[in-house]
């Protein structure tokens, strides 16, 4: 019996000799390995600041997921780069060494680690369009008139104001700034086309009476709500005030070549499909009367002379009105002025 327990013991001490110690020693050289490595090349990993576009160091790039067979490491990083290395984003990012053991296949990330600080120290670049001329009172931007390029982003804008209801030559500022704020700017010349005159309005004469044409326009009245009866009262006042500008003619109606006052709004409501009859004495008997403090533009101002409507136009708001008033004003913009007058609302 005791030559079996001396057996079983020199057994034990074998395998714990020869077996188990090699495991334990190993395991501790890979830990003292690694750590070797953590603190023989943390002098190579140092902090670098880089313009955006540029490579990183040579020395950085080779092993970046490439491992140094002599030391068994590679370096990882979260730098946004693209396949030839460039970094293509600003901000500050971090790179570690990681070490590799090719015999055990294992790898860690160690605590050697430093960062990449990118920065754009490079204005934007500008270029101007071939297009500049743009229409009147177009909506003009920056981007419409030139492009800039730059690695960290690009934002165009106008220096000052442009006046796009200005016809001509007009000397502006583009000014372009980029993701770290550095600026650039350029001074070119649009030019802006000439106001488009209003095209030829046709003119609608009709030969009913006057209870006809109210029947008609009351018709027409009864098909539409309350807000689109307020709507086509101010498409009304605006459209009338494209024709300023344009001669007043005796007898008249085309809002372009000349029309007298009762042939303008005549006219101008024959546009939006309602009736009026010819002369200014009939156009008051249409629509209904409404007071002055219930005015609404698109209502019909009408004067009265000796006792007798003889003058109407058609009010714009603020106390303004559009009319065609003589041969030496044409069709103007005015305040009402003083007189004896009633308002006549015909969209209601």
């Amino acid at each position: 019996m005791k030559s079996e327990r001396c057996l079983i013991k020199k057994i034990n001490k074998f395998i714990v000799g020869y077996c188990i110690f090699p495991i334990m020693l190993m395991i501790g050289l890979t830990f003292i390995t690694g750590a070797y490595y953590e603190r023989n090349v943390f002098y190579k990993l140092e902090n670098v600041t880089i313009e955006i576009g540029e490579k990183l160091p040579e020395d950085i790039l080779n092993f970046i997921g490439v491992i140094n067979e002599s030391k068994n490491f590679s370096i990882e990083t979260n730098a946004k780069l693209d396949n030839e290395g460039h970094v293509m984003s600003l901000g500050t990012y971090s790179y570690y060494l990681v070490y590799n053991d090719e015999k055990y296949k294992f790898s860690r990330l160690t605590n050697v680690k430093a960062t990449i600080t990118v920065i754009d120290t490079k204005k934007p670049v500008i270029t101007i369009n071939d297009q500049n001329e743009f229409d009147y009172a177009s909506n003009i931007t920056a981007n419409d008139i030139a492009k800039c390029y730059d690695l960290s982003d690009c934002n165009l804008t106008i220096e000052g104001e442009l006046n796009n209801k200005q016809s001509g030559k007009q000397e502006i500022t583009i000014v372009a700034t980029d993701g770290a704020n550095n600026k650039s700017t350029i001074s070119t010349t649009i030019s802006i086309k000439e106001k488009p005159k209003p095209k030829p309005v046709n003119v609608y004469n009709y030969s009913g009476n006057i209870a006809s044409m109210n029947e008609a326009n009351n018709t027409k009245n009864s098909t539409l709500t309350e807000e689109e009866k307020n709507n086509l009262r101010y498409q009304i006042a605006a459209f009338s005030q494209q024709f300023i500008g344009n001669p007043y003619v005796y007898g008249g109606t085309s809002l372009t070549n000349g029309t007298d006052c009762s042939g303008f709004t005549m006219s101008i409501y024959a546009n939006f499909g309602y009736l009026l009859p010819r002369t200014a004495s009939d156009q008051n008997y249409m629509g209904i009367e409404v007071s002055a403090n219930n005015l609404l533009p698109g209502d019909i101002v009408v004067y009265y002379y000796s006792g007798f409507p003889g003058h109407v136009g058609i009010y714009v708001g603020n106390g303004m009105m559009v009319h065609a008033g003589t041969s030496e004003t044409g069709i103007v913009m005015v305040p009402m002025y003083p007189g004896y007058r009633t308002y006549k609302r015909i969209i209601y």
